[in-house]
């Protein structure tokens, strides 16, 4: 699977389709693909992973429903839609909606917006991933704590130096010897 980053557009309308295209390419983002159906941009989204997927409320084969249940993990959408899907659309998916017609300022617009929610929410997410290990690292040494305090005869304080001692002669995580005392 080629990991390159970029848009694809994925309209029923091929005239759209193209202008959508022309418009990103000559702002300088890298349209990946241009669909003509569900299967195709599935197929494409797989192949390239990309940070964002521009399409219609519905394709030849598919809805944007379909698409978005199998993408919402791959890519950030951005919906064209006509004005009455518009609320339907963005109460029931994650999506950011315009309107037909499209503009070049809107559609350039409403891109930026979306490629820095999708930053933002990776960060976030890898934050949220990071302070997890954290936890689970401090559960781990908490554990060993609790061995070492039970079987040596340590308080708490000592029981946190020892693994903490260990963890700087060795050259090791705390969690590594946490998890050595656990074992052992």
């Amino acid at each position: 699977m080629s990991v390159q980053k970029g848009v694809i557009v994925a309209l029923s309308n091929v005239e759209t389709s193209k202008k959508v295209k022309k418009i990103l390419s000559d702002s300088g983002y890298n349209v990946l693909a241009v669909c003509i159906s569900g299967n195709e941009l599935i197929r494409c989204a797989h192949q390239y992973c990309p940070d964002l997927i521009i399409l219609g409320y519905k394709l030849p084969d598919m809805t944007i429903i379909d698409i978005y249940d199998s993408l919402m993990e791959i890519s950030s959408f951005l919906a064209v839609v006509n004005e009455p899907y518009r609320s339907y659309v963005q109460e029931d998916m994650d999506i950011f909606c315009i309107s037909n017609p499209i503009t070049p300022t809107i559609l350039l617009n409403a891109v930026d917006l979306v490629l820095q929610t999708r930053r933002t929410i990776l960060k976030l997410r890898e934050q949220v991933e990071k302070l997890e290990h954290t936890i689970e690292d401090r559960k781990v040494i908490e554990k060993a704590k609790g061995k070492l305090m039970s079987i040596n005869g340590y308080t708490e304080q000592e029981a946190f130096k020892h693994i903490q001692k260990c963890s700087m002669d060795t050259g090791r995580k705390m969690v590594v010897v946490a998890n050595e005392i656990l074992e052992g």
